[in-house]
């Protein structure tokens, strides 16, 4: 259950990343132009509309699209071997033992690449109907001594899922993160913030991703993460809040039923949601809510030992409050 603990710290999953060299600073790309389901490039925006972004670490990203979750992790100075072991042993700590991956090849960006192909099936059946999930995973060269680890989960393990996941691979294959920042520590906004405050980085803490769209601030025992899309729309909010609310329960075995409760966020009347799961240092409890400020709206979420509560710890940077 420490695994669980550590997920849910990094964001609704965990982080597979090796170390990244030192690489000139790119600014963070910025939200004005964003289309109002997320803040992507405008190459990527017909592909992933309904998307939602969940900031996993300065060099990885995970989107959760319906019933589909793709994530995209760079390595620097990793052979493919490695990064396909690396994507391996996150499916099986997301899915279980019982999973099962063959390895193969799959063809991306002008060229074939070494892949797997992964499912978790009843009895040993491999049609969509017994299936609980299904996927695949790939290892790109991204140049620069790099390596582009691609993964992607489809529910179901339905044929539609799973090629849209191959369209997704294929946008991650030739073009890397689809919202335009650079995946590499040197990206980091600092400090960080959101459009209309600076945020605290509390003594223990650390800025795992921070844009001037998303972050995620990570310790020990609690962490936050946020994201920021405009023009604001209100069915969208609401989807962001949900979407985020299934993520992060599936990466959290055990957790409990949501419950909906009023709450301020940022200042501002709203609805959160709310659930607890268990973990090796006791009851933790996740905080989600969704808010509109302006022509923005903001998705952020604080996860800490239900303990605390309450309070809300120090790294939540004051965002959540009750009525």
């Amino acid at each position: 259950m420490a695994n669980a603990w550590r997920r849910v710290l990094a964001g609704g999953c965990v982080a597979l990343c090796a170390c990244t060299a030192p690489s000139t600073h790119v600014a963070p790309v910025a939200p004005e132009g964003a289309t109002p389901v997320g803040p992507f490039a405008p190459e990527a925006r017909s592909l992933f509309e309904g998307c939602l972004p969940i900031p996993d670490s300065a060099t990885s990203r995970l989107y959760r699209c319906g019933e589909v979750t793709v994530w995209l992790a760079e390595h620097q100075d990793a052979p493919a071997e490695r990064v396909l072991a690396l994507a391996r042993a996150r499916v099986v700590e997301r899915l279980g033992e019982q999973v099962v991956v063959a390895d193969g090849e799959l063809p991306l960006a002008g060229r074939s690449w070494p892949a797997a192909r992964f499912a978790i099936c009843q009895s040993g059946d491999d049609g969509p109907g017994s299936c609980r999930a299904g996927g695949y995973l790939v290892s790109v060269a991204a140049g620069l001594g790099r390596q582009r680890e691609l993964g992607c989960v489809a529910r179901g393990n339905g044929a539609p899922a799973l090629a849209r996941c191959l369209e997704f691979f294929e946008y991650l294959a030739s073009h890397g993160n689809p919202e335009g920042d650079v995946l590499d520590v040197a990206g980091l906004l600092l400090p960080p913030r959101l459009p209309w405050r600076s945020l605290a980085v509390p003594e223990g803490c650390q800025p795992a991703a921070s844009t001037s769209r998303a972050g995620r601030l990570r310790c020990d025992d609690a962490s936050f993460v946020w994201s920021v899309y405009r023009p604001a729309r209100a069915e969208v909010t609401e989807r962001w809040r949900d979407q985020g609310v299934s993520e992060l329960r599936d990466a959290l075995p055990g957790a409990g039923p949501v419950e909906e409760v009023a709450c301020r966020l940022e200042q501002l009347p709203a609805r959160c949601l709310r659930f607890t799961a268990p973990s090796a240092r006791g009851p933790l409890v996740v905080w989600v809510g969704a808010v509109e400020w302006k022509d923005r709206a903001l998705f952020a979420s604080c996860a800490f030992l239900a303990k605390s509560e309450p309070d809300f710890p120090a790294v939540c940077n004051g965002a959540f409050s009750l009525p």
